[in-house]
């Protein structure tokens, strides 16, 4: 009766290129996540123009329209007494309504830089441009908070950069770990194939196939967690609905382009890490395996 050597299961492979594929997929969602929620944020700070007394709608709307020529400018708000009145009692108290319709508040306008000119430099020098408008009485932002928000990407895109190299490393660590397992199975098989004269390049190529058929299958389980995650949790259980703050400025387009990238990178990098770390492993005895 002979004994028959089973197999080595093809699921501690698979599960480690699900996540490595997880992990990129989790950076490519956070960085393309948090990029769209900053460019909203800063998107959404703005420059206010207030005119002097006797300023005309009909005037502060031609410098509007003039003003929506730039290349920097998103939109404009025209803001009349009344919308004033309405917006300052609404932001700050409600009593102070009774005080506002005894003044003369006066027409201003609401400019929204794009994200990309969204800088304190840039608005500092703009808002001394727009000063010097006709009719324009005073032009305010709010300095703190741009500054703040900027330093605040900035460091932002430092984190993610050093989670992208972590990222990298742990990924490159657990192909090497699969790898090595593979290669430990059947060590026997390798060691005759090396005593019979195999080149490494033919007892590299299965393995670096087999590397490829498990990522075909680590991709769609990968892909299924991340959407589970990013777009099932937030409707299923409500204390994970903050996630929507920034999945909801990831766009279709941007989705596919996410999980097609971090297939397609996983697959060179599983294809990489166990075509590098065979040959490692080859070139060293193979009874210090054992």
């Amino acid at each position: 009766m002979s004994n028959k050597r089973r197999k080595p299961s093809a699921w501690p492979n698979i599960i480690s290129l699900s996540s490595v594929m997880f992990m990129l997929g989790l950076l490519g969602f956070s960085i393309v996540g948090f990029q769209g929620l900053s460019e909203h944020l800063m998107e959404s700070s703005s420059i206010d123009l207030y005119f002097i007394d006797g300023s005309t709608e009909a005037q502060v709307r031609k410098i509007e329209q003039s003003l929506l020529k730039e290349p920097w400018i998103k939109t404009t708000k025209f803001i009349s007494p009344k919308d004033g009145v309405k917006e300052m009692s609404e932001k700050y108290d409600p009593e102070f309504l009774s005080y506002a319709e005894s003044i003369a508040l006066p027409l201003s306008l609401e400019i929204y830089p794009k994200s990309d000119y969204a800088n304190i430099q840039f608005i500092d020098r703009e808002s001394k441009h727009l000063r010097t408008f006709p009719l324009v009485e005073d032009v305010i932002y709010q300095r703190n908070w741009v500054e703040s928000m900027t330093m605040n990407v900035h460091r932002l895109q430092i984190g993610f950069a050093a989670a992208a190299i972590i990222s990298l490393l742990i990924a490159i660590a657990l192909i090497q770990s699969a790898t090595r397992l593979s290669i430990f199975a059947n060590r026997f098989l390798i060691k005759s194939m090396q005593l019979v004269g195999a080149t490494n390049k033919f007892i590299v190529r299965p393995y670096v196939m087999t590397f490829v058929r498990h990522s075909l299958i680590a991709m769609p389980i990968a892909m299924g967690l991340l959407l589970i995650i990013f777009y099932g949790l937030p409707y299923i259980f409500q204390d994970f609905a903050i996630i929507n703050d920034f999945t909801k400025h990831i766009g279709v387009a941007a989705l596919f382009v996410i999980c097609i990238s971090v297939s397609i990178f996983g697959l060179i990098l599983a294809v990489f890490g166990s075509w590098l770390s065979t040959r490692r492993y080859l070139r060293t005895k193979i009874e210090n395996l054992y």
